[in-house]
């Protein structure tokens, strides 16, 4: 490098030279304060069937610990599922058939509670939340939001699942956004009002945002189906813990 910066010289002059070094230099830290580099909120911690990773016009398949930023999207095939790890320490199982994009993920354990933040897009499919240290005991630190609703989770462990008008799971399942609380709670929102979801309950809300969200006597069939995917990306995990750091 030394002897490139000596050639530079000779050719161009020093003071030309060290001009066009300075010019360098400035452009670069302008265009790192225009354009920030995204910093890493989480990493894929496993995969199973067909998944990708897109940021911006990149599109990957993911691997065993690929890093995750905002505005990150995440999809998986009908029978495939991600588990992602983030940076609070949550645990984020994104089922078969899901399009998910993380907005915004800022967490510090030394900061103040009300500056950390999660923000994410359901835009088709199921997420399950758990763990998430932002989620518990701060109001609308953690916001999932669908076309038609949000979920403010409030607890330690919550599902949301967006169903658009041609997903019929089983044929029985409406279309719409369902909230499932297995701890803690959750408060599902739209246009028309909000319900509060507590540990064992589900609510619904449906595509016109007028009608308020609703509690549900019965789960829908569908979340059996999710039982099996958790079942299975747990055994996966548990391997990959005792052969990985």
């Amino acid at each position: 490098m030394e002897r490139r910066y000596d050639l530079l010289m000779q050719i161009f002059g020093y003071g030309l030279c060290r001009g066009f070094l300075i010019s360098v230099v400035w452009l670069c830290c302008t265009l790192s304060s225009v354009f920030p580099v995204a910093a890493q909120v989480g990493i894929v911690r496993t995969v199973e069937g067909q998944v990708s990773v897109s940021s911006g016009r990149q599109e990957c398949a993911p691997r065993y610990g690929l890093d995750l930023d905002e505005g990150d999207a995440i999809r998986t095939g009908d029978k495939a599922w991600a588990l992602l790890t983030m940076m609070d320490g949550a645990k984020i199982t994104v089922r078969p058939d899901t399009e998910v994009r993380i907005d915004v993920y800022r967490y510090t354990d030394a900061g103040d509670p009300a500056q950390n933040q999660a923000r994410v897009t359901l835009m088709r499919g199921a997420i399950r939340v758990a763990s998430a240290r932002i989620a518990i005991g701060h109001n609308n630190g953690f916001l999932v939001t669908t076309p038609d609703a949000s979920m403010d989770l409030r607890g330690a462990d919550n599902d949301i699942t967006y169903l658009a008008p041609r997903v019929t799971p089983a044929g029985t399942a409406q279309s719409g956004t369902y909230a499932k609380s297995y701890a803690g709670e959750a408060v599902l929102k739209n246009a028309g009002g909000e319900v509060t979801v507590r540990a064992g309950q589900t609510a619904f809300a449906e595509l016109r945002m007028r009608v308020p969200p609703r509690m549900l006597s019965a789960e829908p069939y569908f979340y059996y189906l999710y039982g099996y995917i958790d079942r299975r990306a747990a055994a996966v995990a548990e391997k990959l813990d005792a052969i990985l750091p």
